[in-house]
């Protein structure tokens, strides 16, 4: 109750160089657990603290901060260093942790869910400027949330959206190298089919043999296949390449486009595996 009621006389003390700051002054209080461990609270304060300060909007002060820095005053003071200049150092102090902005909030357990409440009081004015609230199935889902909620109750912008340059620029070349790969093994079956027909004709003889008519050496038609079966071997591992590429692009892409704008699925048939969906 002390450490509150200093803390409220400090925070009403008008601050000159408030007034010349770039960035307003932000003080964070701990969440208030309400059916939650403490620490679950304590967690997701840290995560409030950590986003806003690198966000680079507030100048950001933790309770703990706040408490560290009249800890060192105290011990100024103890120790007789403002014995002379007492005002002075009382003035310093006030400056030092006057803010004009106070962030406070709730971490509530709703049934198995977890509700994290924050609200942002403007002192200047006597009251409480913008609020957020966010509901999530577990802790780790409401901790992804924390950018969000923070940029709600402080009225400032939301975190900038996740790259899609590379999940977009996988899926790209996935999809090239999967079709290249299908272009090569096509290719392939084509001149084998036709090497094939070459060997033997469509037409078989009356006795039902198929004698291959000899219109090139027969070390043209080991080289051949040799060369074919390098191409079908080259054609399956790029459409596997072309495959992984997809299926990583897909993974890596934001979750709100890989719900709302791609399904797919690969599906078995009777030739082998196909990908299918709405892209």
């Amino acid at each position: 109750m002390r450490f509150v009621a200093v803390l409220s006389v400090l925070l009403a003390l008008p601050s000159l160089a408030a007034e010349t700051e770039q960035k307003p002054r932000l003080v964070i209080n701990d969440l208030v657990a309400l059916k939650v461990a403490p620490e679950e609270a304590q967690a997701i304060t840290d995560a409030v603290v950590t986003y806003l300060s690198a966000r680079g909007l507030f100048e950001v002060l933790s309770t703990r901060d706040v408490q560290t820095l009249l800890g060192a005053e105290r011990q100024r003071q103890l120790s007789g260093a403002c014995s002379e200049d007492a005002l002075g150092c009382s003035v310093d102090m006030s400056k030092l942790l006057s803010a004009r902005f106070v962030l406070s909030g709730q971490l509530a357990k709703v049934g198995s869910a977890y509700q994290l409440t924050m609200q942002l009081v403007d002192t200047s004015r006597d009251q409480t400027s913008s609020r957020s609230s966010k509901l999530a199935g577990d802790l780790e889902a409401l901790r992804a949330l924390v950018p969000y909620a923070a940029s709600e109750a402080t009225g400032s912008p939301l975190p900038p959206p996740p790259s899609r340059v590379l999940p977009v620029t996988l899926l790209a070349a996935g999809g090239a190298t999967l079709l290249s790969g299908g272009v090569v093994g096509l290719l392939a079956l084509s001149k084998e089919a036709q090497l094939n027909e070459e060997l033997c004709p469509a037409t078989p003889q009356p006795d039902g043999r198929c004698e291959g008519v000899n219109l090139r050496d027969r070390t043209f038609y080991v080289a051949q296949q040799e060369s074919l079966t390098a191409q079908k071997a080259l054609s399956i591992g790029l459409m596997a390449a072309g495959a992984v590429m997809l299926g990583l692009g897909l993974w890596l892409l934001p979750p709100d486009d890989a719900r709302t704008r791609i399904t797919a699925r690969v599906s078995p048939t009777t030739s082998g595996l196909v990908l299918t969906g709405a892209f």
